[in-house]
């Protein structure tokens, strides 16, 4: 035990050398990327923009819109590859012995300098013919609105990197995906794909759309929808001949839909829930699932009219298959499941087949639809599909749908705006003209008052409560040092008596059934009452119960307020144990059974944690455990500071995403630019 103990990983910052080998990997990229930047704008010949050139001869698309919208697919799947490789890996084995020592950072960290890089040729490449809104960044040089957004993604996510080092030097390690630099550099990498859709658009605008040479995509989209014009017969009155006929209108509006269809990305911040282990109240990822399904489905259905949420919908599932099969090769870990969504995507299509009208209202309402309606489809999805502890407890439902539905009029208010920017900076004819309201006063803020909605939704429902205030303490015998939760008299601690089916907790390969015993008045209403054990791979040879994770049920005994653990757990070694409380709405708290000592922790939580047979525990806020190598005694004000400072970076680039797009679609029917036109 003492040999374990001294070989625990760090739980601060990076090694030096480690860090000087990143900013190694960073230099290696970017100062070629450098040269050819000053090369390009000097209008000398470089093999990016050979490379480029070869791209637009084959893809019809300017050379600043095709080659960079590829790299920053191609990142993303980096990204999403090295991410759900890395979260398992710290589920099942625990922390990094540093951060190069993890295999699955090389393809986070190439992902979002690529991403970045890909904002920079994109700016390297911007010459005529350009958009008719562009940027200026020097006297003689202009780039589109959708260069802008792979920069601020990219920049925002590589400073995510140092960012996390700090921090981690600051507060210990944070080991959720929703600590703040990890949403600085999942965030970004997420909300990079927002430029695809802006460069297509203003490809368009230069006489080069997206897709000119696949018309046959086109021609299969014609001949659907002609049939579904015959079974449905008020979605001819949305799609006229006309329009049907032009093979290359249809292709365009299809791929750009399909484009769309990927901006569903952000589903990644679910991450922890499609692994089992959610470390945030339930109530968001019904925020979550309820903003992003109304916002990408309804602008689907919009933009592309009658199949679009179907499009998007098989888009997203697409997505989900991908992420799922590009982790296939890697042996051992566990794999991320996934929410269908099929509901939300019905609720719109219906909705659409019965009311003409296109404007805020119809998004709004289709919204409330799918995060209502369509997400209590999902409840028998999560019971076959998802990991435990989903579903949540059925009579949390309404809340949960109540959340989801006002989270998916936001969504379908942003679904809106964002449909209608993209037609009007793409010339397209609308899908569902004469129907479809304009902008006005009311287009103009409908995606912000969405957005707004959401943000709230979140600020309320994502931190997680606590049932009282607990003290940690740490008392050492010898060589062992135990830490125990003893709670604050008169802080309305929930308490719970743990007992064992055999007593052998402690002891190498126990494996037994955990009761808790509690007052059943506080826990009947709860979302749900689980058992995890997680990190139990970690230098552990042999067979390895659940290969180093186990999330299990807690059952009802019978007896009143008494749950026993579906499945044996193990209570040895390095495996950490909790039994874990969600209490609606916020409230996650959690009996600590088990952990190991861990000298590499400051503070009174590094010594060995062990409920003793028949002993009363208290119920932990549940931060305190998951994320365990948090330092103690860090000022307010600094966590504040800190704090302030990410979520202000945040809503300053959500405003500038939003800015671009406006921006890019208030210019309707300028004349696109030319580089050697006089700045405006």
């Amino acid at each position: 035990m003492l040999l374990a103990v001294e070989e625990a990983p760090p739980a601060g910052g990076a090694a030096l050398d480690q860090v000087l080998i990143a900013f190694a990997a960073f230099a290696a990229i970017y100062i070629p990327l450098g040269i050819f930047l000053l090369r390009e704008r000097d209008g000398k010949p470089t093999v990016i923009g050979r490379l480029a050139d070869r791209v637009s001869a084959v893809d019809g698309l300017p050379r600043w819109a095709g080659l960079p919208s590829y790299l920053a697919l191609v990142s993303l799947i980096s990204c999403a590859f090295g991410v759900y490789w890395d979260v398992p890996i710290h589920m099942q084995n625990g922390r990094d012995e540093g951060p190069l020592a993890n295999p699955s950072h090389f393809p986070i960290m190439f992902g979002i300098f690529f991403f970045l890089a890909a904002g920079v040729i994109s700016a390297g490449l911007a010459k005529d013919p350009l958009p008719r809104r562009t940027v200026r960044l020097t006297p003689k040089w202009r780039v589109p609105m959708g260069t802008l957004v792979l920069l601020g993604a990219g920049m925002i996510a590589a400073a995510g990197f140092p960012a996390d080092d700090v921090w981690h030097r600051l507060f210990g390690q944070d080991v959720t995906e929703w600590g703040p630099t990890h949403v600085m550099m999942i965030g970004g990498a997420v909300t990079c794909i927002l430029a695809v859709p802006l460069l297509l658009a203003e490809a368009a605008q230069v006489g080069r759309p997206a897709a000119r040479r696949w018309t046959w995509i086109g021609g299969l989209a014609t001949g659907g929808l002609r049939l579904f014009g015959r079974i449905l017969p008020p979605v001819r009155r949305e799609a006229p001949e006309a329009v049907l006929t032009d093979r290359a209108a249809w292709s365009t509006r299809l791929f750009m839909t399909i484009v769309i269809g990927i901006c569903i990305i952000p589903v990644g911040f679910l991450m922890e829930f499609d692994l089992g282990v959610p470390q945030f109240p339930a109530a968001t990822m019904f925020i979550i699932s309820g903003f992003l399904t109304a916002w990408i489905f309804t602008a689907g259905r919009l933009f592309f009219g009658p199949g679009g949420a179907l499009v998007t919908w098989l888009t997203y599932l697409g997505v989900r298959v991908l992420i799922y099969a590009i982790t296939l090769p890697v042996p051992d870990i566990h794999r991320a499941h996934w929410l269908l969504f099929l509901g939300p995507a019905l609720c719109i299509e219906l909705l659409a087949l019965v009311v003409r009208n296109r404007g805020p209202v119809f998004a709004a309402v289709g919204g409330l639809l799918a995060g209502g309606a369509g997400l209590a489809t999902e409840w028998w999805w999560m019971d076959v599909f998802m990991p435990y502890p989903l579903p949540p407890d059925a009579q949390q439902m309404p809340l949960m749908l109540t959340v989801g539905a006002i989270a998916g009029a936001g969504g379908g208010l942003l679904g809106w705006s964002f449909a209608r920017h993209l037609e009007r900076i793409a010339d397209l004819p609308e899908a569902s003209a004469p129907l479809r309201e304009g902008m006005a006063v009311t287009g103009r803020w409908a995606g912000t008052a969405g957005t707004l909605a959401f943000i709230v939704l979140m600020a309320v429902f994502a931190p997680p409560g606590s049932a009282g205030e607990v003290e940690v303490v740490k008392d050492c015998a010898g060589d062992e040092c135990r830490t125990t939760y003893q709670p604050v008299e008169g802080t309305g601690v929930i308490m719970g008596q743990v007992s064992y089916d055999d007593d052998c907790i402690g002891t190498d390969g126990c494996l037994t059934r955990v009761t808790v015993r509690t007052d059943a008045d506080k826990v009947e209403d709860a979302v749900w009452i689980s058992a995890l054990a997680y990190q139990g791979r970690h230098r552990t040879s042999g067979d390895v119960p659940g290969d180093g994770m186990l999330s299990v049920a807690m059952e009802a005994t019978g007896r009143e307020g008494e749950y026993r653990s579906a499945e044996p757990l193990p209570i040895y070694g390095n495996w950490k144990v909790l039994i874990r409380l969600h209490l609606a709405p916020t409230t996650m708290v959690s009996i600590p059974v088990h952990m190991p000592a861990d000298t590499a922790i400051d503070g009174p939580a590094s010594g060995l944690v062990q409920v003793d047979d028949g002993t009363d525990a208290a119920f932990v806020h549940e931060p305190f455990m998951l994320q365990r190598e948090r330092k103690p005694d860090v000022p307010v004000w600094l966590w504040t500071t800190m704090y302030g400072v990410v979520i202000a970076s945040w809503l300053v680039l959500l405003a500038f995403y939003g800015w671009l797009y406006a921006a890019a679609a208030g210019a309707s029917g300028v004349p696109a630019r030319s580089e050697k036109a006089p700045a405006s």
